[in-house]
């Protein structure tokens, strides 16, 4: 796709916003427009994403990272052309409805508009999407917190409303270096995966005989992206989210990205429906809602599930998200999955 930072004039200061955002410049996510009415971000398809390793498909913790941002960058801009001013909003909740799979080998877009701004809450809709916005992947709403200009600091100001030239120039340096991290893990996957050749059922038995979970995780190459692991304790496992410069989102803080919390919160109710269940295939994402309690700091967080309703297809499961105190959550998520048979 063309940039027409001449017909949309915001792209540059999305542009610089989402590169600011460790985990965005990890993914290589970028702002194709933005204005504003609207934002939209571009994902490229790469082999650390892979959430289902028998298909090939992203993770859902994936179009949720890039909703999230899309729906947050909506925000930068919408406060920007009305007060004229900038703020960085935290989400408060997102409600993510999963329409199909994303397709392997493909880009994925993000639309998101801010649609409304009160004095505290700005409130978003998006939808991620591939060959055409017409035909979804997901479709999800949220809330964001405004908080206060002065909250900002000078240098990430400046980092965002520099120059368009400093921008281009920014964005063509990301995106022309490598990504040695990638590279390690694509090569880490390739030795260990390929796409339609797991045995999903045979890789869960031998992780619960070993009572290692690793071996499981190891099969996924987006649980290696964000750098978790799980514990198990007789019939509770705890989920860990390590801290790992790469997941931030909020350099101001710094905080986790919170499409990298709700990836982490997703990935732990599948593994805890595949142990669980001993399932034949990995469990496919319905809806995913969360709510953000407070900031994720840069340090451990932690994980756990509990599957609340089973059908014979359908598993609702809610999880719980916290990091030094267990009763003080960062956040709380719930799932349907659609399990097959």
């Amino acid at each position: 796709m063309k940039i027409n930072s001449d017909f949309f004039p915001l792209t540059g200061v999305a542009s610089r916003f989402v590169n600011q955002l460790a985990h965005c410049r990890r993914l290589n996510i970028s702002a194709l427009e933005a204005s504003e009415h609207h934002v939209l971000l571009e994902l490229p398809y790469s082999q650390d994403i892979i959430g289902d390793p028998d298909t090939g498909v992203i993770h859902g913790g994936v179009v949720t990272t890039i909703i999230d941002t899309a729906s947050g960058t909506s925000v930068v801009c919408a406060i920007l052309e009305k007060y004229q001013s900038l703020e960085i909003s935290p989400t408060l909740d997102l409600r993510v409805d999963y329409m199909k799979p994303a397709e392997p080998n493909k880009p994925l877009y993000a639309f998101a508009e801010c649609y409304r701004l009160s004095a505290n809450v700005a409130f978003t809709r998006a939808i991620a999407y591939q060959d055409s916005i017409d035909d979804p992947i997901a479709h999800a709403v949220g809330s964001f917190m405004r908080i206060s200009p002065e909250m900002v600091g000078e240098e990430f100001r400046q980092a965002l409303m520099g120059s368009a030239d400093e921008a281009s120039a920014v964005n063509s340096a990301a995106n022309n270096q490598p990504d040695t991290h990638s590279v390690e893990v694509l090569q880490a996957g390739n030795a260990s995966l390929t796409v339609g050749d797991i045995n999903v059922h045979d890789v869960v038995k031998r992780a619960i005989d070993l009572n290692d979970y690793s071996y499981l995780l190891e099969k996924v190459p987006y649980t290696q992206f964000i750098g978790m692991s799980v514990d198990r304790f007789g019939d509770e496992m705890v989920f860990k989210l390590p801290t790992k410069d790469d997941n931030i989102g909020n350099p101001i803080l710094p905080a986790i990205h919170g499409g990298v919390i709700a990836g982490f919160m997703e990935m732990s109710a599948i593994v805890q429906l595949m142990v669980f269940m001993q399932a034949q295939k990995v469990p496919k994402i319905i809806d995913f809602s969360i709510d953000y309690l407070r900031a994720g700091l840069h340090q451990d967080t932690f994980a756990e599930c509990k599957i609340t309703r089973q059908g014979r297809r359908v598993a609702n499961v809610s999880i719980n998200c916290w990091q030094k105190n267990r009763k003080q959550l960062i956040a709380t998520a719930r799932a349907h999955f659609l399990l097959e048979q």
